[in-house]
């Protein structure tokens, strides 16, 4: 610390010749003047002292018999001076610690965490309607209100916080696991018919009566549960029926068609190996700032492929700035038309048979057997799918329906 002290009011660092030295140290002691790093080298005595102490050890060198020169000024006075003639250069350094300080006074990036269910454009569109973006002054954000109005707003969110560090505000929020609520059962009465031709794998009742049994060939709109309901008297007769509103688990072998078409011929990019590097730097919030692109032109007027990674600038830690610096890859293409070889027809039919199979699956339905054709026809190929599945074939019905 003290050391900081004598570079902010300045030293000098001072050579020392002559007859008595000691005699120089000595008066300068004796009057409280302060040396300090002294050392000797080569017949004389190098130390430093301060700019008003210099100034005041003059009669102690004629007393003394002694000559001090002036080796090497250090300090802020001296750098000051010296650059008096770089006034712009300060004054744009001042400048950019007072934009700096200006900044600090707002929130340039908004942080996500924990989030989900809600994507984070969902939830960005929810500050935009309460009127919290980026560009906005620190002291306009309440997070407690934040906090509030997101738990209002989003069900499935137990619990948030929000907080600010540095230029940005954070949002840590968490999801609740467990549905809120669960679909309420009807009872309006109905029956459950077949969807599809199949044969029936098993049946699992919770509410009516059983039209069918595992084994059974049933047809699209067949009777497989009943919601209808026979109450009989003391002699074994039908009194009167009552419906109910049938549920049930009826699973069965299914048959299933799909088919899909795409062009013989298709486009394809490839890269000549040209490349061009550039920057681009956004000034503002996203679309609606001030874009700066430094990029080679394309003077071979050829097709460009071209990919701009951003990042947002900071200073350090939370310190983020309203500032995006883009990366641009450009490479050059040459797009034509070509026809698919039989290899990638094969490897396409592969990818339509895995992607069909997937979405089933999401759905429930388990996958027997599953073939696909390739059918090419002038400029078109056809991919058709022929699939055996195990899945629920029951569909409500109004029981007005019953033959």
């Amino acid at each position: 610390m003290n050391h900081l002290f004598k570079l902010l009011s300045g030293y000098i660092r001072l050579r020392l010749t002559g007859r008595s030295p000691e005699r120089f140290f000595n008066l300068c002691g004796a009057s409280g003047l302060e040396i300090w790093d002294a050392s000797f080298e080569r017949g004389s005595y190098l130390f430093s002292m301060k700019i008003r102490d210099f100034l005041a050890c003059r009669p102690f060198v004629r007393k003394a018999g002694v000559r001090v020169r002036i080796q090497e000024k250090r300090g802020l006075p001296f750098f000051l001076h010296r650059s008096r003639a770089r006034a712009a250069w300060g004054a744009g350094f001042a400048a950019f610690f007072l934009c700096l300080y200006a900044m600090s006074f707002f929130v340039w990036d908004i942080g996500y965490e924990g989030n989900v269910r809600y994507t984070e454009d969902v939830l960005s569109h929810f500050l935009e309607e309460t009127g919290i973006v980026s560009g906005i002054r620190k002291s306009e954000v309440s997070c407690e209100a934040l906090e509030e109005a997101l738990r209002a707003r989003f069900e499935g969110i137990t619990w948030v916080s929000a907080r600010l560090s540095g230029t940005r505000l954070y949002i840590h929020i968490k999801e609740n696991e467990v549905p809120l609520s669960f679909p309420e059962q009807s009872h309006t009465p109905c029956d459950l018919r077949a969807s599809s031709d199949g044969v029936i794998t098993s049946v699992v009742v919770r509410s009516g009566l059983p039209m069918v049994k595992a084994g059974d060939t049933v047809t699209a709109g067949q009777l497989l549960v009943t919601g209808c309901i026979p109450i009989t008297d003391d002699s074994g007769s039908v009194a009167e029926a009552r419906y109910v509103h049938a549920d049930a688990d009826v699973k069965a072998v299914c048959a299933r068609s799909e088919a899909e078409e795409i062009p013989v011929w298709h486009m394809v990019k490839p890269e000549t190996g040209r490349r061009r590097k550039g920057l681009c730097v956004v000034l503002g919030n996203g679309k609606n700032g001030a874009h700066f692109v430094w990029l080679f032109p394309n003077i071979w007027k050829t097709d460009w492929k071209t990919v701009t990674s951003y990042r947002k600038a900071r200073i350090f830690g939370d310190f983020y700035l309203p500032v995006h610096v883009g990366f641009i890859d450009s490479a050059e293409i040459s797009p034509h038309e070509e026809k698919y070889t039989q290899e990638q027809l094969l490897a396409l039919a592969d990818a339509y048979k895995n992607r069909l199979t997937e979405n089933l699956m999401e759905k429930g339905v388990h996958i027997i057997e599953n073939n696909v054709k390739i059918l090419v026809n002038g400029s078109v190929c056809r991919f058709e799918a022929e699939l055996l599945t195990e899945e629920a074939i029951a569909v409500e019905a109004d029981p007005a329906m019953d033959e």
